[in-house]
């Protein structure tokens, strides 16, 4: 599950194809060996996504921890990110300080046209930006994609354009973006 946060777009998540993208060499379907691959694997992933204790785990890769107890069991499973971009992990190798969205605060309103919004955040994680889905004084950036006109009445204006537009009138710096423009910039 963490894999498919730490290495997105891959074709296939097996132990052979995670351990040939990372230079992990190992003889494959012995117990041994896949398991001190998969370890390797789990330390490469955990470094990439900050992770320093085992209590980190969760939050920064977004999962839940399977647990035992009288009775029963919980399975782990992956919580469900896209509620919350602030937790969408970044690529660190990817982060680029000369990108105007590096450690900035990002939000997106609307349909984006040229990907689906989780693509988006992945993007400005991996520059090192700040995803949120509110706007607040701290939104440095409101990227604004198609309006469903039926949602937003006729002022075409959502709740976090209107949010952003009350914030400006009060002094707030908030740079809103059409998608084209945030599509120049990435």
């Amino acid at each position: 599950m963490f894999s498919k946060k730490i290495w997105p777009g891959m074709l296939s998540y097996d132990l052979g194809s995670l351990c040939s993208l990372n230079k992990i060499q190992f003889k494959h379907h012995r117990a041994g060996e896949d398991s001190l691959a998969c370890a390797k694997l789990s330390l490469k992933a955990f470094k990439s996504a900050g992770v320093e204790n085992f209590r980190e785990f969760p939050d920064k890769l977004g999962l839940e921890i399977g647990r035992l107890f009288d009775g029963g069991y919980r399975l782990s499973g992956t919580r469900y990110l896209y509620k919350n971009p602030a937790l969408i992990i970044g690529d660190k190798s990817r982060n680029n300080p000369d990108s105007i969205f590096y450690k900035r605060n990002v939000v997106f309103t609307g349909t984006l046209s040229s990907m689906p919004r989780k693509n988006a955040w992945k993007i400005i994680a991996d520059i090192g930006g700040k995803n949120s889905e509110t706007v607040t004084k701290e939104t440095d950036f409101l990227i604004v994609g198609q309006q469903d006109f039926r949602k937003v009445g006729e002022d075409g204006m959502s709740n976090k354009q209107e949010k952003a537009q009350h914030l400006l009138e009060k002094g707030a710096t908030i740079e809103v973006m059409p998608e084209s423009d945030f599509l120049c910039n990435i």
